[in-house]
């Protein structure tokens, strides 16, 4: 065998590998969702019930949303949002306060997106100064909750006589709401991100920042898209909880933050940025929704399902972070 065919030989079984690395990487979360459903529907029981899957499809759209929303932040290189369970509690009290006063829960869902975009316009600002995202986000998150706690004094906030119930119980081509919402939502979001000037600019800004900035790209206007994204987000997931609970307060939804950032890493986000995608993560989500909805059939205590998860985030984010690796190579 000659040089050349000795080099030939090495490059296409580099090809191969990486190759099938990118179909693991594309295809495992799919995968693990059906292997884990079909196991779950024969050893489970309950499990394979109508009224359970729809459980199943309004908890992942209400996640899948906030994670959708937030995906452009991780893809601009911004990490993520901790506060982002705060806005969404937040979004669902302004939500059904607003109907309570207005009588109109199609004017209390523009004011309460509105308000949102405004916030994540501030922190976007913020950041594109050049003040850590993280930090950013969580004092927002702390001042958001702060101000909540005092607007509502701890209490119950309702929508009184206005009907927002619809939002989360009708039913849109067969599908509930919130999950119309959220298939929308994911495939707007994926073709922007894919498919746009600024789906790119996001992703090499995500890549090196100082390169973007090199070639003309505005970190300011990719921050802007990337908060507003996740405000847009935020604000629909706040208002299809508060339709479904039909009432929120301050305290509600503790884990929601943890539970969003997860489905974005287990959508095999990269945590630097410029590898983001945001039917990855509407995945993500699904997958720890029926991971917790199986342990919870089990009768498993909740400090056990939030264990359980964990691990499972750990594993996967590892495994792609290898898989990412291996192709880097």
């Amino acid at each position: 065998m000659t040089d050349i065919d000795a080099a030939a030989a090495r490059w296409t079984s580099v090809g191969r590998r990486t190759s099938i690395g990118r179909l693991v990487a594309r295809y495992a979360l799919p995968l693990m969702i059906i292997s884990v459903v079909l196991v779950a529907a024969l050893t489970t029981p309950g499990f394979a019930e109508s009224t359970n899957f729809r459980a199943i499809l309004i908890n992942t759209a209400i996640t899948g949303i906030a994670a959708v929303g937030m995906t452009a932040v991780t893809l601009s290189g911004n990490f993520f949002s901790l506060g982002v369970g705060a806005t969404v509690v937040m979004a669902g009290i302004t939500f059904l306060a607003t109907a309570d006063r207005t009588g109109s829960a199609a004017l209390a869902i523009v004011i309460t997106i509105s308000v949102v975009v405004l916030l994540g316009g501030a922190q976007a600002l913020i950041v594109a100064a050049g003040l850590n995202p993280v930090i950013t986000t969580l004092a927002f998150g702390t001042i958001i909750y702060g101000a909540i706690a005092v607007w509502t004094g701890g209490e119950v906030v309702t929508a009184g006589a206005t009907q927002v119930t619809g939002l989360a119980t009708a039913d849109l081509v067969g599908l509930p709401m919130p999950v119309v919402a959220f298939l929308v939502l994911t495939a707007v979001a994926t073709v922007l991100t894919e498919r746009t000037v600024m789906g790119r600019q996001l992703r090499l800004v995500g890549q090196n920042r100082e390169t973007g900035r090199t070639t003309g790209i505005s970190v300011l206007a990719t921050t802007i898209v990337a908060f507003t994204s996740l405000s847009i987000g935020a604000a629909l997931a706040g208002i299809f909880s508060a339709a479904q609970l039909r009432q929120m307060q301050a305290n509600d939804l503790p884990n929601l933050t943890m539970d969003i950032i997860a489905a974005v890493l287990v959508g095999g986000a990269a945590v630097g940025g410029g590898d983001a995608s945001p039917a990855r993560s509407a995945l993500g989500a699904l997958l720890l929704v029926t991971l917790g909805n199986v342990m919870l059939l089990h009768g498993l205590a909740p400090g056990v399902r939030v264990f359980g998860v964990g691990v499972i985030t750990v594993v996967l984010v590892v495994t792609l972070h290898l898989i990412r690796k291996a192709d880097a190579r």
